[in-house]
């Protein structure tokens, strides 16, 4: 809410009224922090951390007002490069405390302008909400947000009017349940009731049944904490259909998903409940002077470096967030979670093969773990209910039965059992017969279903997820907390069905039907592109686009002096750029031949398509920036699959592309060559890889939506996503493209965000690195800012 700014006298944060349009989420730093990242050995401070000797934003480390320092880089296993811009102190002396109370102080009207204000909203919505709520609570998880949050509710609400909540994960900071106990102890003595829920499943177990969680497969929040809330909240009111809001500790600058929150909606954070967001306009220069004002419990972790005090190993966080976790946690003590349990279960798992010391670091890393995108990168992953449909017979091979079929096909309609072999299900007002059929190995269901109506093809889909509800369920609870009358109950793996049940079908909406066979699915195919040669060992030249840029279609119809192949090589290129469409100029035409030929924006707007086409996709995937290849190394690199005469038209189009269109060969870095004319022939050196130098931030921004709609309209990912080219991924990435590091983008992403908010907001202020796009625009709504 409060802009902020550094105050050299008191080493601390100064607030003022001045509107805050981008939060650098400032965090106060202890010298446990410092040891763990070696300052140690560079400045001299002692070891006490009463109070903290400085502030981070995110990598830069400010000392009273000035940037002493900041980090590069840094994984699990490898520390963050330090780079020293001065010192912080003249001649060695030691580091100075920051003057808490001094900060306090001078901070403290704006401080209870702010603070009134938020419990003035708290005591509001629970006068607008008392009558439409069954329960008041506080989502607390032990972080500085729901810290602050407890604190304000507990100022503003009688003790008797809402509970404490916290979710146990079984994956928290080991210094996470430090704060929960000593929270337990406050609340024990103001009479405000504590409850803790918790998953039946340990962490360990269920990450060796789903597989690691991973940036597009979290199934670890539904599992680990939203389930298990919502069950036990059902069984503490004693009512299915309770309706409970939470207090929780959502702020707008943690995410781009969040600023978008309302401060009080229903269902945003949890289907069916109300949820209100007290500290929604705070930042976190805020709530550190809050909790110093308050004299409030702080979180080990944050000491120790951390920004996020969530789940210990999270496929969110960053790379150099995972080195401070591995640095403090790798071995806890008193059954508490740590890095090494975790890490052992993600190698065990991955069925990437890794024969060497070297080679596992490597992996982990990288975060390659982070990056599953289904059961494929699992080492012991199986389709366990196999479907298929033809000529008017539906068939689904059931592989195991971990719960019972007949149970989950209540879910879907009314049904008869004719014999031990035959089942009549009435689904939408009609009947399906299922016959069954055993076999050593499998059960086998067979459905004739003669015609192909709506009502058919939603019944399949439905009766594929009973199957792989039966085949993968390990009674996580998820489709129970999903069930809106409380008619679904799991014990001990067992699920019971309550006849009352009225197909609502809401537990057929988790992911793929069921979280466990979303996690394990085998891809049915990998998308294969056309032929690599596409442009014959003439490439494209630049006059030949040119002179279609200032014609349009009616280039072929003139007299371009283009032979046979030309013209088809040409035609290829301009439908692989997307300019035409089967030879007719398109919208996206359009937009570039306005732009002009000799625009770079242009080009790289081609290119950003050419991506997704067999000669420059092979081109981006496996030639690396500054790199420099010689035309036998990019045969070697072709393979053996196809001729030597293919292979060294690939080449040859390469080098006369690169080298006749400049824009894409030198500006937009894809090859600059060296090579000798004789003969008028271009004889190739070598081709190097470069990067493009200045980006145009809409051009990122419109690749970034050919990768969202590529990756299956998947609109939300982070920036570690995107510079990890390692992932099997449909999508290509802009930093793959033009050879973008974190830094670049980084400052594009914040660009794109003040600039064009009505398309993408990212935030990298904390380790959740989240990009989002609006998924109600699309890379043609893009072409507009041009």
């Amino acid at each position: 809410m409060y802009s902020y700014e550094w105050d050299v006298e008191t080493g601390g944060l100064k607030l003022n009224t001045s509107p805050l349009s981008f939060s650098k989420e400032p965090r106060p730093v202890y010298y446990k922090e410092l040891d763990i990242l070696g300052f140690d050995k560079h400045w001299n401070y002692e070891k006490n951390d009463t109070y903290p000797y400085m502030w981070a934003e995110a990598n830069n480390y400010w000392y009273r007002g000035r940037l002493v320092a900041k980090t590069k880089g840094g994984s699990s296993y490898s520390a963050p490069e330090l780079i020293l811009v001065e010192d912080p102190e003249p001649g060695n002396m030691p580091l100075r405390f920051v003057d808490v109370p001094g900060m306090v102080e001078k901070n403290r009207e704006l401080l209870e302008i702010l603070t009134q204000d938020t419990i003035k909203k708290v005591y509001n919505t629970y006068v607008e909400y008392e009558d439409k709520v069954d329960v008041f609570y506080v989502a607390f998880s032990g972080g500085k947000d729901s810290i602050v949050t407890l604190d304000i509710v507990q100022r503003a609400l009688p003790h008797n009017k809402f509970k404490v909540l916290f979710g146990d994960t079984g994956m928290e900071f080991p210094d996470t349940y430090d704060v929960v106990n000593k929270i337990k102890d406050f609340c024990e003595n103001e009479e405000i009731e504590f409850l803790t829920s918790k998953s039946d499943l340990e962490p360990e177990f269920t990450w060796k049944k789903f597989g690691p969680p991973a940036q597009t497969m979290r199934w670890c929040c539904s599992v680990h904490k939203t389930a298990p809330q919502i069950n036990l909240l059902r069984k503490y009111t004693n009512n299915p259909k309770f309706r409970g809001m939470a207090f929780t500790g959502v702020r707008g600058d943690e995410s781009a998903s969040r600023s978008e929150y309302e401060a009080v909606s229903l269902g945003e954070k949890v289907r069916g409940q109300y949820s209100c967001h007290p500290l929604l306009e705070w930042n976190s220069a805020e709530l550190f002077v809050y909790i110093y004002s308050r004299d409030l419990i702080i979180n080990e972790a944050y000491k120790k470096g951390n920004s996020r005090a969530g789940c210990l190993v999270c496929p969110l966080a960053a790379n150099k967030n995972m080195f401070f976790k591995e640095q403090s946690y790798s071995s806890v003590s008193d059954g508490r979670p740590s890095t090494t349990m975790f890490n052992k279960i993600i190698l065990d798992t991955t069925s990437k093969e890794l024969s060497s010391e070297a080679a596992i670091n490597e992996f982990m890393n990288i975060g390659g773990w982070k990056a599953r995108r289904s059961g494929k990168e699992l080492s012991f992953a199986q389709n366990y209910s196999v479907e298929s449909f033809e000529k008017g017979i539906f068939k689904i091979q059931l592989l195991r039965e971990l719960t019972s079929w007949k149970e989950w096909l209540k879910t879907i309609g009314d049904i008869t059992y004719i014999d031990d072999m035959t089942v009549e299900v009435i689904y939408q007002e009609k009947p399906y017969i299922i016959k069954l059929y055993n076999n050593s190995d499998f059960t086998e269901f067979v459905v004739n279903i003669g015609t192909n109506t709506k009502t058919d093809i939603y019944f399949m889909s439905d009766f594929k997820t009973v199957m792989r509800k039966s085949a993968y369920c390990i009674g996580c609870r998820v489709c129970e907390a999903n069930c809106p009358n409380g008619y679904i109950t799991m014990e001990s793996e067992n699920v019971h069905i309550d006849n009352k049940c009225v197909k609502c079908k809401k537990c057929h909406e988790v992911f793929h039907g069921c979280l466990v066979a979303n996690s394990l699915r085998l891809p049915k195919g990998e998308n294969k592109m056309g032929s690599i040669d596409r442009y014959g060992n003439m490439g494209i030249e630049y006059k030949w686009v040119k002179q279609y840029f200032e014609k349009g279609d009616d280039f072929w119809d003139s007299p371009h002096g283009l032979g046979t192949n030309m013209v088809k090589y040409l035609k290829s290129f301009l439908n692989d750029s997307d300019i035409t469409t089967k030879t007719k100029l398109n919208y996206f035409g359009e937009k570039v031949i306005d732009l002009g030929v000799e625009s770079i924006e242009s080009w790289a707007l081609m290119i950003c398509n050419l991506a997704y086409t067999s000669e420059f996709n092979w081109w981006i995937k496996n030639t690396k920036q500054n790199c420099t290849y010689t035309p036998d190394s990019l045969l070697l690199m072709l393979g053996d699959e196809m001729s030597k005469n293919s292979k060294n038209h690939i080449v040859s189009a390469y080098k006369n592309i690169f080298i006749s269109i400049k824009q894409i060969g030198e500006e937009l870095g894809m090859g600059v060559c060296d090579y000798e004319l004789k003969n008028n022939k271009r004889y190739l050196n070598t081709i190097t890889r470069s990067n493009w130098k200045n980006p145009d931030p809409r051009v990122i921004l419109y690749s970034l939506y050919k990768f969202a709609e590529y990756c299956g309209d998947y609109y939300q990912f982070t920036l570690t996503r995107l510079l990890n080219h390692e992932i099997d991924s449909d999508g290509v990435s802009p930093t793959e493209i033009f050879g973008l590091d974190r830094e670049q983008m980084e400052k594009i992403l914040n660009g794109l965000s003040i600039n064009y908010p009505e398309f993408i907001a990212a935030s990298f202020t904390l380790d959740l690195d989240n990009i989002t796009l609006r998924n109600d625009k699309t890379s043609k709504d893009v072409l507009e800012l041009f």
